[in-house]
């Protein structure tokens, strides 16, 4: 095909050539669109350019499109159809199907597309592209959760494909005041957030705050919801998980009926559940499933759990050095008896024996899953028995250092574990410097700034600060019959309504 300069060159001399010279003219600046959407994508390895038909071609990522929808709904329908059969989006619709139809204003927003999965359709004549939303999904589909297991209730769990975890909310939740505010965060990775609530539940100020939060969120790179959680949270600093991550869609749906929002990320498996409470954290997903005396239990468990992993190191200290009148005179002989021959403080014991721990847990989760288990068992039996017969800590210690790990591992999600992991060497160091007292006002200090959190502005210790009786009653450590919760709710909201009726 010569080039419009060629015939520029040369005069005129019939009708035919000057037809010839026009669709040459066209056929150039179609031509330069399709390269300057290509150019814009950075020309990658996996972009496609098809034509279609003269003047209509198709543009995308053959990695980000599903090769059976593509094939079915663009590039059949379409082949063959001259461009000016596809001149409006009206025109487009009567071949193609599919509902995710858009106009881009800008050959840049349609470039964004075509990164995000679309079909850029090029049409001669037409200055911008239309998109054709035939994405794929690329990632692992529905399973089990992995980090928070059940023996009673649904099993399956979110995955990395923000319309599937769509889907499991709403199959869970079939009511229109279920809402799904859609975001886009990180300049860089350009993902899609979206905030969940229901209308009615949740409090139209907190999820503005929400929403604001996130808006504002300077961050250029948005891989997972961790990304956002000091964003959305207000706080930086804090040791304790101020926003609850869940991989569970039942979880999810259950704390947005009681008023809470919920975050997911695309590429994310787990939702972020905003505001986090200190007595959610204590619960399990499963409590729901069980008997009210069975959550009892389990939750009192979970408690005793809690205590022994903050604070039985640091107990240990107190009776070693400090205080042994504490405890009975044939404990007191049994510890000191234990710890003959050990050529250092109680506190170097414990710190020795509190890495062991934190090495061996580290462990468990690097090491492959078939050997992990085998290999942290064998390894704490090996480290144990060699530390106590070469005295380098007592037997006691070795059993405060177990039922540390137990206790710790009885606490619901990775996160919360590790926030009193770390706050165990806070008691320890205080028991370490003053004995009972300093233990006493490490304790006082935590409980304080628990105290002082607010989430959004909601107390982080409601409702033991400040104290409502009937939230208190309804699911804390006594989870009550179904009937008796719907009767408490509805005192609460009347509660709630009489307190902002008096405020105003």
């Amino acid at each position: 095909m010569r080039k419009p300069e060629r015939l520029r060159s040369q005069p005129v001399r019939s009708v035919d050539q000057a037809v010839e010279l026009a669709e040459a003219e066209r056929e150039m600046r179609f031509s330069q669109r399709v390269d300057a959407l290509a150019e814009a994508m950075g020309s990658p390895a996996d972009l496609s350019v098809r034509n279609l038909a003269d003047g209509v071609a198709a543009v995308y990522l053959t990695t980000m499109v599903d090769a059976e929808g593509l094939r079915e709904a663009v590039i059949s329908p379409l082949s063959g159809v001259p461009a000016p059969r596809l001149a409006h989006i009206e025109q487009l619709m009567e071949f193609v199907t599919v509902g995710g139809i858009t106009e881009p204003l800008s050959l840049n927003e349609a470039a964004d597309g075509v990164a995000e999965g679309k079909v850029a359709l090029v049409v001669e004549d037409r200055v911008n592209p239309y998109l054709i939303d035939v994405s794929t999904y690329v990632g692992r589909k529905v399973g089990a959760a992995a980090t928070e297991p059940a023996v009673l209730g649904p099993h399956d769990a979110f995955n990395e494909s923000l319309q599937e975890n769509m889907a499991l909310i709403r199959y869970r939740i079939r009511n229109r005041n279920l809402t799904f505010r859609r975001l886009v965060l990180g300049a860089d990775t350009g993902t899609q957030v979206l905030v969940v609530y229901v209308k009615g539940k949740a409090s139209e100020e907190m999820v503005d705050k929400v929403v604001r939060r996130l808006e504002s969120a300077d961050t250029p790179v948005v891989l997972d919801t961790a990304f956002l959680r000091e964003y959305v949270t207000g706080h930086v600093w804090s040791p304790f998980p101020l926003a609850a991550s869940t991989e569970r869609p039942d979880r999810v749906c259950g704390e947005i009926l009681q008023g809470r929002v919920a975050i997911l990320c695309d590429s994310s498996p787990f939702a972020l559940i905003v505001p986090a409470q200190f007595v959610m954290l204590l619960h399990a997903s499963a409590d729901s499933y069980d008997l009210p005396l069975q959550s009892l239990l389990l939750r009192l468990v979970r408690v005793i759990g809690w205590l022994v992993a903050t604070m039985a190191p640091a107990l240990y200290i107190v009776v070693s050095s400090f205080s042994p009148g504490i405890l009975p005179p044939n404990a007191v002989m049994s510890i000191q008896a234990a710890r003959q021959g050990v050529p250092y403080p109680p506190i170097i014991e414990v710190l020795i024996m509190d890495l062991a721990l934190e090495l061996l847990a580290e462990a468990s989760v690097r090491l492959p899953a078939n050997v992990g288990g085998a290999a942290t068992v064998v390894g704490g039996l090996i480290l144990g028995t060699a530390a106590s017969e070469a005295r380098l800590v007592s037997n006691v210690m070795i059993i405060v250092v177990a039922a540390t790990a137990i206790g710790t591992f009885a606490l619901p999600g990775y996160q919360n574990q590790m926030s009193w992991r770390l706050t165990k060497y806070l008691f320890t160091a205080a028991a370490a410097l003053l004995g009972l007292t300093g233990l006493v006002s490490a304790l006082l200090l935590v409980a304080i700034y628990l105290c002082s959190i607010d989430v959004l502005d909601t107390p982080y210790m409601s409702p033991l600060a400040p104290w409502r009786w009937t939230a208190l009653a309804k699911d804390t450590l006594v989870r009550l019959p179904q009937p008796w919760t719907v009767r408490l709710e509805r005192r609460q909201r009347q509660e709630e309504a009489k307190a902002k009726r008096n405020a105003g």
